[in-house]
């Protein structure tokens, strides 16, 4: 840690150094992607659990508190002792008996008092000349011995000012080796209270400084970016609906947020509670691909193993469970998200889906109506021109994990033309529509309606019963394409 705070103390990595969250964030959402657009492997999920793991450690390590500020560990006594050279102050005794009162001591009898009239009689005796002789000598004895005593005091005061001053100067040294220790060890102070109470020792019952703290949330804040770029660019793939788009932006704002909130992190209710969200997304990305099935089952189990996770955090760290409140409404909220089917089915992603007619099975091929320039910018919806009453086809691939099993289902939705609202016709699924995992290029099925009036129509390719994977609007019309007529394509 030395070499890289001496390195981060030079001009040119400090100017570089200002650009770097920006870099960091552009370069991995940007290979996220690239790599997780297409499909998700066993390494990327590696990645993911060491993200995960190490969000976990410094959580942990930024949990530290001293449960009891006023106690004192063995170990932090000694590393005191250690740091000053064994000069710690003693413990007060214990238990020591009281002091013994002092009986009071007779009192000499006082001389008896004069008589007024002696006073009176000595007062008005006047000096006598030996007196005055004396009195004499005294005075030139004062002269002589002032100027001695002035600078025998002035020697006194030089002295105790230099005393003061190396007093001064051997505290300071005290204090700024104290703090160099603490900061190599990682406590706030080393200076043993007079009263320290020795208490057992738990490695989180401490108080990290200022430098560590520094260090710990740093690092948070780079996995934690990890994690939201992985997960945004997964649930963005798996989301087919406003609904499920809207968890997405949140992951999205929280990604960029998270390149201004390192100095936030250091807080462990901020830092428990953005590992709670974290950690419950990611393991709903990453149980289907162990368990090999989706479901609302699975999400329940990533969302109670991801807050009895922060539950154990705080029961190791000793904080009072008012830290939980905010992982409890976190968690709440998202199983709620999930009936209300606003988060995506990941790790499902749609790869392709096509309307279109005269549909043959052994190599998923249609007839499709050549697209017009505004049909293929995404102006105009794509159009199916039905002729000799023709079957309408909608086909779609999606893609899941290898042996990952789940079923779809089809939504067809018809617009009123009165009301410009589109109402839901008919739920398709069948036991075809069940999906098998590990196709590159997702695993095809696809529906049919016949006779279907002229008019305009949204079907939903969904996990049966749950969230959308991906949608298509399209266009009915009878008769033949006025320009362009029909092209062949198929589902890859």
């Amino acid at each position: 840690m030395k070499l890289v705070d001496n390195l981060r103390q030079k001009p040119f990595v400090q100017k570089v150094e200002k650009f770097f969250p920006a870099i960091a964030f552009l370069g991995g959402f940007g290979w996220d992607s690239i790599t997780l657009g297409r499909q998700i492997d066993n390494t990327d999920l590696l990645f993911l659990l060491a993200y995960y793991t190490g969000a976990l450690i410094l959580v942990i390590l930024l949990s530290a508190h001293l449960e009891h500020p006023e106690g004192w560990t063995r170990e932090r006594i000694m590393a005191a002792k250690a740091s000053t050279g064994g000069n710690t102050p003693a413990k007060p005794a214990q238990n020591a008996a009281p002091a013994k009162p002092v009986a009071p001591q007779a009192a000499a009898p006082a001389a008896k008092p004069a008589t007024v009239k002696q006073e009176a009689v000595q007062t008005a005796k006047a000096p006598s000349p030996t007196n005055a002789k004396l009195a004499a000598v005294a005075g030139k004895m004062a002269n002589i011995a002032k100027p001695a005593t002035t600078v025998v005091a002035s020697k006194i005061k030089n002295v105790a000012d230099a005393s003061a001053t190396k007093i001064k100067n051997a505290a300071d040294a005290s204090s700024a080796e104290a703090k160099k220790f603490a900061d190599k060890i990682g406590y706030e102070s080393t200076a043993v209270p007079k009263n320290a109470i020795v208490v057992e020792h738990r490695f989180l019952d401490r108080e990290w400084s200022d430098v560590w703290k520094d260090r710990f949330s740093w690092m948070l804040q780079f996995l934690f970016g990890g994690m939201f770029s992985a997960l945004v660019v997964c649930y963005f793939k798996s989301s087919g609906s406003l609904a499920s788009l809207l968890l997405v932006i949140v992951l999205a704002v929280l990604l960029v947020g998270n390149e201004f909130l390192k100095k936030k992190y250091e807080s462990f209710g901020v830092s428990l509670a953005f590992f709670c969200l974290l950690g419950t997304m990611f393991m709903n990305f990453t149980i289907p691909h162990v368990v090999h099935r989706i479901g609302f089952i699975w999400f329940l189990l990533s969302t109670v193993v991801s807050f009895l996770i922060c539950v154990g955090i705080q029961r190791l760290s000793h904080h009072k469970r008012r830290v939980l409140i905010a992982p409890a409404i976190i968690s709440s909220l998202l199983i709620v998200a999930y009936i209300m089917n606003w988060v995506p089915p990941v790790p499902l992603v749609l790869k392709q889906q096509m309307v279109c007619q005269h549909f043959d099975r052994a190599n998923y091929s249609c007839d499709v109506d050549n697209p017009t320039f505004l049909q293929m910018v995404g102006i105009k919806l794509p159009s199916v021109h039905r002729t000799d009453s023709s079957e309408v086809y909608f086909l779609s691939s999606v893609y899941a994990p290898a042996e990952l099993q789940a079923e779809l289902e089809y939504r067809w939705y018809y617009m009123d033309p009165a009301t410009g609202k589109y109402k839901l016709t008919d739920k398709v699924s069948t036991g075809r529509m069940k999906i098998v995992g590990g196709r590159q290029s997702g695993y095809r099925s696809y529906t049919k309606k016949k006779n279907i009036p002229p008019g305009r129509y949204n079907v939903e390719t969904a996990y049966k019963n749950g969230a959308v994977i991906g949608s298509q609007k399209f266009e009915v019309f009878e008769g033949e394409p006025a320009s362009k007529g029909y092209a062949r394509d198929s589902l890859r």
